[in-house]
């Protein structure tokens, strides 16, 4: 018997007991996750050893009965956490018949400062289908805590924080602690129910009456607060490797702090310094934080983010309130909606609570229309930049067209758990995902705007202005993926100026293709009425470049494409905040966009004052948001070469913060390349 034959045989006496494949392959899907998480146990003994604990709650047309069914059948196994309770069981979950609304945050107001309760009040009497399923959803909730209290185990351990947790399904919260604790019951449900890359909110504004309230009562120390922030970080990290979506540390979990609020005064209180330290001495991937900034944000809140962010943990990202609530009110956002704004997984502004805006639907690729443009008749007929440009416009307005229009019919799963938190749902009742939330936009992330821009003006030089090259010699060395032409591969990416530069040229046509994609987009609608968005950010330079053939930017087949508003070549920082400065971000051109550079060890230490200013100036000259390496190559080359030289090397990725040892050699490979063009610039 061969091997396979063997492995076959073993699996199917590993399911032997397991009523439906579904379960089993529920198993399968978590066991990837767990060996990626660096377990070493072989597949076999995993699902063996688990094989009459994955449940997968079948799909239902009443999604709330389907909920209730699952927190029926969930255990309850609390996290290692004596400050609170934090229950998670990632072996069970539900199935579903359409995607589910990630890449969001709930609204985790209405979790503190409302009741379940009050929801319950005014959904009495009712009649309607919205109704009845968040009746349905809030017993089942009440029926777990019951479980919870009659498990002796849980009971005895977890008295207070089930009391706390009590209070949800009585009265608004009155203590930084019920706070803190009534947030985590909230999440674990939904990611037991199947949502991932859950955000956080607002919370140092969510928390801060309850957090001075405390501190005037006397029942509550700014030590004894951070202690609490400590645990409730630590518990929010239990289960990592389940958490996270497509690589290690991906998982959503931001907290958003500070920004400028409806009054026009820049808002923070204790509880954002709070963060922050507590951030910084962890010095967790994840969670992560984003501190909302302006120009005239307080110089200490200022220092104490670069003094976090030269721990190297890549937090906290900054966003511009400056540039981002302008760009929000172009978009259709009401103005007493923006300024509690906050962001789905990573970047993308979205408004908690109200907005239906899945952020992360799809990967505009540039570099798709391109390539098929140049591998078009069309292509040999240009005759300069403009004609070329041309006909790249005409390619990317059909693939934007192909893109999209699938889109405008995504239906989501219905979602009676996020609408019983969201305050425009429960106000229209209508689910959240049906016409209750009060914003109802698509989000495109994209990718390979460097590689079009640096590909088209290499073309120019050589071709029209140098005439070094026809077309047709040039593309076929470019077909025949630049074997035997290293010189030119080398020429090509050595182009300058090129993307990421403030040069006019390349401002000029990065422009004019955010428009062109801008302008495709607004034709169409969601299936709700909203808007389809895009932004310069890019999760999938790798992922995205796969299948994509060479370019004239010197990539040759499947090599990674540009991170966010990047360079690939050794240019200042200064020089690329500059390029970020000049382009526009308004209407639909506001899903992210993220000026992406490295910082050397301890450079921002010895020069705070200089990077204060740095950043200051950033984001009065308008730059969007921003995120920084804060690491050298010498430590990349050594950690890939040995591992356990540095096990909690953390470094950022493209949203969010992993260690470096999770992540794949290939983005291991992009990060060291980037660490030295970036000491190149220095």
């Amino acid at each position: 018997m061969n091997a396979k034959k063997m492995v076959k045989k073993a699996v199917k006496r590993t399911i032997h007991g397991i009523p439906v494949a579904k379960d089993y392959a529920y198993g399968v899907t978590l066991y990837r996750k767990y060996r990626r998480d660096g377990h070493s146990e072989d597949r076999i003994h995993f699902l063996r050893e688990h094989a009459s604990q994955f449940y997968l709650e079948r799909a239902r047309a009443d999604k709330a009965t389907q909920i209730a069914r699952l927190l029926r059948k969930v255990d309850i196994c609390p996290v290692g956490n004596d400050t609170f309770f934090y229950s998670l069981d990632c072996l069970k979950t539900a199935d579903t018949r359409q995607p589910v609304f990630g890449n969001c945050t709930a609204g985790y107001g209405t979790v503190v400062h409302s009741s379940f309760r009050k929801v319950a009040e005014v959904l009495a009497g009712t009649e309607d289908a919205y109704g009845r399923e968040e009746l349905v959803v809030l017993s089942a909730l009440q029926e777990y805590l019951e479980r919870c209290r009659k498990t002796p185990a849980v009971a005895s351990k977890f008295g207070r924080q089930l009391e706390a947790v009590g209070t949800l399904f009585q009265r608004p919260a009155e203590s930084f602690f019920e706070g803190l604790q009534r947030i985590l019951f909230f999440n674990q449900f939904l990611w037991q129910t199947g949502h991932t890359l859950n955000g956080l909110g607002h919370l140092d504004w969510i928390l801060e009456d309850l957090y001075y309230h405390d501190l005037a009562a006397g029942t509550l120390t700014r030590e004894t607060a951070s202690e609490l922030l400590t645990e409730f970080f630590k518990t929010l990290h239990e289960d990592y490797w389940f958490k996270s979506a497509v690589l290690m540390g991906d998982t959503g979990q931001i907290v958003i702090l500070g920004g400028r609020n409806e009054a026009g005064k820049y808002h923070d209180n204790d509880l954002t310094y709070l963060f922050i330290e507590v951030s910084k001495e962890l010095r967790l991937p994840d969670p992560k934080v984003l501190l909302r900034c302006t120009a005239d944000m307080p110089q200490g809140l200022l220092d104490a983010a670069l003094d976090c962010i030269s721990t190297g943990i890549g937090a906290p990202l900054l966003s511009n309130d400056d540039e981002v609530i302008p760009a929000m009110l172009s978009c259709g956002f009401e103005e007493k909606d923006v300024y509690d704004y906050g962001t789905a997984a990573c970047w993308e502004p979205l408004v908690p609570g109200i907005s239906f805006d899945a952020n992360n639907v799809a990967s505009l690729n540039f570099a798709v229309p391109l390539v098929r443009m140049l591998d078009s008749e069309e292509f040999y007929s240009a005759d300069s930049l403009e004609s070329l440009l041309a006909s790249y416009e005409k390619a990317l307005r059909r693939h934007i067209k192909e893109l999209v229009m699938p889109l405008t019919e995504r239906i989501f799963e219905e979602d009676p758990l996020l609408s019983l938190v969201s305050p425009s749902a429960l106000k229209r009742r209508r689910d959240i995902t049906r016409g209750g939330a009060k914003y109802n936009n698509l989000g495109l992330t994209s990718v390979g705007m460097g590689a079009v821009v640096n590909s088209l003006l290499n073309v120019d030089k050589l071709v029209f202005r140098e005439k070094r090259y026809t077309l047709g010699q040039l593309n076929e060395f470019r077909q025949q993926n630049y074997a035997g032409q290293d010189t030119l591969v080398q020429e090509l990416k050595e182009l300058s100026p090129a993307y990421g530069s403030d040069a006019q040229e390349v401002v000029n046509l990065t422009r004019r293709i955010m428009s062109v994609a801008s302008e495709e987009l607004g034709k169409y609608q969601t299936r709700l009425g909203g808007r389809f968005k895009v932004g310069l950010s890019s999760p999938s330079y790798i992922i995205g470049a796969e299948a994509i053939r060479a370019t004239f930017d010197g990539r040759k087949d499947g090599e990674p494409l540009g991170v966010h508003i990047s360079s690939g070549k050794a240019i200042p920082t200064t020089e690329l905040m500059s390029f970020a400065m000049k382009l526009d971000y308004r209407a639909n051109r506001l899903n992210g966009n993220v000026v992406d550079f490295f910082a050397s060890p301890g450079v921002i230490g010895q020069n705070r004052d200089k990077y204060a200013g740095l950043i200051r100036a950033a984001f009065a000259g308008g730059v969007f948001q921003m995120q920084m390496n804060v690491v050298d190559s010498r430590t990349l080359v050594a950690a890939k070469a040995d591992p356990t030289l540095f096990p909690n090397l953390v470094v950022r990725v493209w949203g969010f913060s992993a260690y470096f040892n999770d992540l794949p050699e290939e983005y291991k490979d992009v990060l060291i390349e980037r660490a030295r063009e970036s000491e190149r610039a220095a």
